[in-house]
């Protein structure tokens, strides 16, 4: 079903914070090296954490940068629930990669997970094309969307051409596959991140 113009502008707004990540990736990865880089997402990890502990408990407080992106990118259920724990599981696995990976399959990894998601949710919620039917919530736009943009930022760092193809095509397939939208900022950059580990 295709989206109205203002819900579409709105899930643009929501998911442009999700590619500023992807944008640093190689910036701070590879340029600024592993423990800077490991540093600064430990930074974002525990202000989301924080941030987390603050809505769960019910606490009227504000947490700088996590509270104005949740109040920007969080979705209904997650306003309503007061949780927001797809950023703790987005920054604890950015943490763990590029703590771990070699700066340019990091940088990969980073960018899969920043523009590949944001790719599908936004231009699968934009276009009519039809929903996948192994996961109704998904469509074949959207699908298509994670594909490419996780491929672009694969070649964009480096990664051979047919391993981009095998991290892409994986990556899209997980996220069409993973029913419960938070449980995408793990599974696609552990995905990206194992894969992009073991090939060459």
């Amino acid at each position: 079903m295709r989206l109205g113009r203002e819900e579409v502008i709105g899930e643009i707004k929501r998911k442009s914070i999700h590619l500023i990540p992807g944008f640093m990736a190689i910036p701070v990865v590879v340029w600024l090296g592993n423990p800077y880089a490991t540093a600064i997402a430990l930074f974002f990890l525990a202000l989301y954490s924080l941030h987390e502990l603050v809505l769960r408990l019910g606490l009227n407080v504000d947490v700088p940068i996590a509270s104005h992106t949740f109040r920007v990118m969080a979705r209904r259920e997650e306003l309503e629930g007061r949780y927001f724990t797809g950023t703790v599981y987005f920054w604890a696995c950015t943490t763990a990669i590029v703590a771990l990976m070699e700066p340019w399959r990091a940088s990969a990894a980073v960018m899969v997970s920043s523009f590949g998601d944001a790719a599908a949710a936004m231009l699968g919620k934009a276009l009519r094309t039809p929903s996948l039917p192994f996961n109704p919530r998904k469509t074949l736009g959207g699908l298509v969307a994670m594909f490419l943009a996780s491929l672009a930022s694969c070649l964009l760092a480096r990664v051979p051409l047919t391993t981009s193809l095998i991290v892409s095509a994986a990556a899209a397939a997980v996220e069409g596959l993973t029913r419960i939208s938070i449980l995408d900022e793990l599974t696609v950059p552990i995905t990206a991140a194992v894969l992009l580990q073991l090939l060459p």
